[in-house]
């Protein structure tokens, strides 16, 4: 068994090794850290049913940049006024209206923004795809107020989506399948969402 002399500098080389080992594992860790995000471009404005490929690019401690779009993940302020495509990332699209909404895209933490502006006017909610033979009820809000109760409702295809009463938020679905627009009006604004349904 070592003798209480021999431990000493046994014991002191291994420190020395392990601190040596996580200075090493440590800089080898955070040298591609992210530090930035930028979504470019920054602004953009759309109109109804226009799509706009965003691009996420990251910048890292050792300032090296690189392309994160396909890694980075996508999401919108207001879904129902500009939405964030699933399967591409990066593209957005204007599928209702509602001004300015903040697009961000997140990778390793770090996040990064852009404002895409869809048509002003009123927001139609919810947003996404329906199911045939189903029904919803919708609201509208304009500049932050629920304008529901006061807006007449329209769609652009009553085989798709239907309101039998204009002044009621009652929607139903089908019978037939694909997209249509609904369109909110009151005294004071108008505003629309696409939708789909299948």
């Amino acid at each position: 068994m070592p003798s209480k002399r021999r431990k000493l500098p046994i014991l002191a080389a291994f420190t020395v090794l392990l601190i040596f080992a996580f200075g090493v594992g440590c800089k080898g860790f955070f040298v591609n850290s992210p530090t930035q995000v930028n979504v470019i471009p920054n602004t953009v404005t759309l109109s109804q049913g226009q799509s706009q490929q965003l691009k996420a690019e990251a910048t890292f401690s050792d300032n090296s940049s690189s392309d994160v779009t396909n890694s980075a993940i996508w999401s919108s302020s207001n879904g129902c006024a500009v939405s964030v495509s699933a399967q591409t990332l990066g593209d957005v699209t204007a599928v209702g209206s509602g001004g300015a909404v903040t697009i961000t895209a997140t990778y390793n933490g770090v996040t990064g923004s852009a404002t895409a502006t869809a048509p002003t006017g009123i927001t139609v909610s919810p947003c996404g795809t329906f199911t045939h033979g189903t029904s919803q009820q919708f609201d509208a809000s304009f500049g932050g107020t629920d304008v529901t109760s006061s807006t007449t409702w329209t769609s652009s295809n009553t085989s798709i989506v239907d309101f039998a009463n204009p002044a009621s938020n009652l929607a139903t679905f089908g019978p037939q399948t694909g997209t249509a627009t609904i369109t909110a009006t009151t005294s004071s604004a108008t505003g629309s969402l696409e939708i789909t349904v299948q």
